[in-house]
């Protein structure tokens, strides 16, 4: 997809109640926290949860992963499933039910985290 398409079908997903996620911190192949975007009073909102809320809260309208193109000019929002393993809830994106869980490598949350910071700087002059 283009990055046109990518904000049209952003939007989509979220008036649809979709949930987006854009950050993942995994360790030994568990997910410790998301950065998630969802639809609140008509704007997309951003927040940090842990896998349990991803757990409890999975909403039925779905979850995606941004994928982006290695090129940097498109990309696309591949479904997050969710099912149930020997000891754990697990989360994948390529269809398998391996007992991890994969977000199709979306950069960990502190990484995000330091992009919105500095999208929220103000600046001396």
């Amino acid at each position: 997809m283009k990055k046109s398409q990518l904000f049209a079908k952003a939007a989509e997903l979220l008036e649809n109640g979709a949930v987006i996620i854009t950050g993942a911190d995994l360790k030994s192949g568990v997910l410790e926290r998301a950065q998630v975007y969802f639809a609140s009073d008509g704007e997309a909102v951003m927040d940090i949860i842990s896998k349990d809320d991803l757990v409890q809260n999975f909403p039925d309208e779905g979850v995606y992963v941004l994928v982006c193109a290695p090129e940097g000019q498109g990309g696309e929002f591949r479904r997050v499933e969710m099912f149930e393993g020997a000891e754990d809830m697990y989360f994948r994106t390529d269809g398998t039910k391996t007992e991890s869980d994969d977000f199709a490598g979306v950069p960990p949350v502190s990484f995000m985290e330091t992009v919105e910071h500095i999208c929220a700087l103000k600046l001396k002059k």
